[in-house]
């Protein structure tokens, strides 16, 4: 093994935070790439109340029915500009609705924003269903400092990428950014 390599394995975890984890939305930028396809009515930050930072996203979907639906997850770590870090995942997100597979890594992270937003229901997304709901919104979702005391993270400014496919098709991105622990 690269010996530099075994170093910076060293470091990052020296770097990890034990104990008391404090997290933070920094940012946050929603990317269309298919404006005939979806079309986003809020996208941003709100401060809730004392360091309680809320994100809110507003999906309009124009084109009915979604029979397939993919999520590319990733998660990139600021060292001198963002770098891939951890994961990178896509999911069939129809199958994952249906069938959650609590080992895999997206499970995490969906529990986290699922008390947050509407999207709770198997494919096909058709005009019956989005009667009910709408549009896809994801409302107030806050980073609770439980999410990363599981796992061990180091101190940083990270990146989430989530990137929606539909027919083989990127439609859009949305890019989240937070700090762990950089105050302290």
């Amino acid at each position: 093994m690269n010996i530099g390599f075994i170093s910076l394995l060293g470091l990052s975890f020296i770097a990890i935070v034990p104990g008391d984890i404090k997290t933070r939305h920094t940012n946050l930028k929603c990317e269309i790439r298919d404006f005939s396809y979806v079309e986003v009515k809020i996208c941003r930050l709100k401060v809730l109340g004392r360091g309680k930072i809320g994100a809110t996203v507003n999906l309009k979907l124009l084109k009915l029915p979604i029979k397939a639906i993919s999520v590319n997850f990733s998660v990139f770590k600021k060292l001198s500009g963002y770098h891939p870090f951890l994961f990178n995942v896509t999911v069939d997100l129809c199958h994952f609705l249906k069938h959650p597979n609590r080992f895999h890594v997206f499970y995490y992270f969906y529990g986290a924003m699922k008390p947050f937003m509407n999207m709770n229901h198997s494919c096909p997304l058709n005009v019956s269903i989005l009667k009910t709901i709408h549009d896809f919104i994801l409302k107030d979702f806050v980073l609770s400092d439980q999410m990363f005391s599981k796992i061990p993270v180091p101190v940083g400014s990270y990146m989430f990428l989530i990137t929606f496919i539909t027919e083989n098709v990127v439609r859009g991105t949305i890019t989240s950014y937070l700090d762990i622990n950089v105050d302290n």
